[in-house]
């Protein structure tokens, strides 16, 4: 039986009708990957000419080389771009400078203005790969640039899911609502969390961030609409309505079950065509059928076309790169990936913890969702496609903090095309592993000028 194994272990996408659960089995730590998201500097040693002859021989050079210039620095014959998957900066050398005009070097990067003085995010977890970060999830999908560019403050992320313990230092100040749709018996208000799963989510998405205290968030400074449901298809619904209605940037949705529903379908659309950035867990299995509302954002066979859906369906990654080790959701019907595990043997991804004894803790298999940290503990790992999701929608909150009147289109987009990946689609992790700062960083480019034709009168 599974629970003979130790450690127990959960993995997380809440359904309607059923809860999963998955045990694992201890194991060596994960190799770790390096992040795909180096630069390299190009440089015409010799770059005679005014700025602009000097931005065609590197728009020239860059074109020849199938390289995407990121920032262009005429003034200095200079031009950055990003490294294709596998390259180093030596390599590149070799091939584009070979000449002597070209030199390539690294485009170093100085000490960060920002890290947070949220101690579980820098401090070293046992728990983790290596002894590695507690959030080492965040470091690892680009977060602590991205907050170089975007606090995420003016953007407000809606939190579908068992509610929130809105006693936690690090939820109840980042709360402008809580909703309570959650009929059960024995459940209390939104400003609760019974389960543990809300809490868990919430705290991913938008917990306060850079107070001192516990953990950071993707969203950093993001506001929470928390809606409280019981996860029938009525609740859920009018959540995502009262959601759109007060106009939120993004929409989180770590559950998902089997069926069909057409109001569940018709309130998501309604989301949609009134911008909302739409995110969805996809499910926990090894299946191509994401089952709803993910069907509803990503439709099967629509994944690969990048331009398709509604939204973001996202699967889970581990700690070394790979789909996680329990085989979430995979297939046409997912967008992309975001670390939903450590590895087989760990513990999981770390975030806030009601402080009541919870039912996932009640749950033979999950004795050791709750942590401590220094000495407290409303923190606890749990691991799941469910634990993906809110580091997408944090990333979509940052963008929308900077970009409030760009289209959800625009940015399900962006998230997709710029996230970590060795080549195109793939039916494991999507358009690839979420990288929030290569994402936002696009997101702030401005629009290249187009340059006026001269229309010559007809002799």
């Amino acid at each position: 039986m599974a629970g003979e194994h130790e450690p127990p272990v959960r993995r997380w996408t809440l359904v309607t009708l059923v809860t999963l659960a998955a045990i694992a089995v201890p194991c060596a730590p994960a190799a770790a990957a390096t992040p795909q998201d180096e630069e390299a500097l190009i440089v015409v040693r010799a770059a005679p000419g005014d700025n602009e002859s000097k931005r065609e021989r590197l728009r020239e050079i860059t074109a020849g080389a199938g390289l995407e210039p990121v920032r262009e620095l005429p003034e200095l014959g200079a031009v950055s771009v990003d490294l294709p998957a596998g390259t180093s900066v030596g390599e590149l050398r070799e091939e584009i400078g070979a000449d002597g005009e070209i030199a390539v070097e690294p485009n170093i990067r100085l000490e960060p203005r920002l890290v947070p003085a949220d101690p579980a995010y820098a401090e070293s977890d046992p728990n983790a790969p290596g002894g590695d970060a507690y959030q080492w999830n965040l470091r690892r999908s680009g977060f602590e640039r991205a907050w170089q560019r975007s606090r995420g403050g003016r953007a407000k992320v809606a939190v579908i899911d068992t509610g929130a313990d809105l006693g936690h230092p690090d939820l109840g100040p980042s709360v402008d609502v809580a909703v309570d749709h959650d009929d059960s018996l024995l459940h209390g208000g939104a400003e609760s969390d019974e389960v543990g799963h809300g809490t868990h989510v919430a705290g991913m998405a938008c917990g306060e961030s850079d107070n001192g205290f516990g953990i950071a968030s993707a969203g950093f400074g993001c506001r929470m609409l928390v809606y409280k449901t019981d996860l029938s298809i009525s609740s859920i619904s009018e959540s995502v309505i009262e959601a759109t209605d007060r106009d939120a940037d993004v929409i989180n949705m770590s559950f998902g079950g089997e069926g069909s529903s057409q109001t569940l379908r018709n309130a998501v659309n309604r989301a949609y065509d009134n911008g909302v950035v739409l995110v969805a867990a996809a499910a926990n299995d090894d299946t191509d059928d994401q089952g709803i509302p993910a069907s509803f954002l990503q439709q099967t066979g629509t994944g690969p076309d990048i331009d398709a859906g509604i939204g973001l369906v996202v699967t889970a990654a581990e700690y070394d790169g790979s789909r996680a080790w329990f085989l979430p959701g995979r297939g046409s019907g997912i967008s992309l990936a975001a670390y939903g595990a450590a590895g087989e043997g760990f513990r999981g991804i770390f975030s806030a913890w009601p402080g009541p004894v919870t039912e996932i803790e009640t749950i033979e298999l999950c004795g050791s969702c709750r942590g401590s940290f220094s000495g407290d503990d409303r923190f606890g790992y749990l691991e799941g496609t469910s634990m993906a999701t809110p580091q997408v929608a944090g990333a979509a909150a940052l963008i929308r903090s900077k970009r409030p009147k760009m289209t959800a289109d625009r940015v399900i987009r962006l998230l997709k095309s710029h996230a970590n990946r060795s080549a195109g689609y793939s039916d494991t992790l999507g358009w690839g592993i979420l990288n929030a700062n290569r994402s936002l960083r696009w997101a702030l480019k401005k629009p290249k000028k187009r340059k006026k034709r001269l229309v010559r009168p007809l002799r």
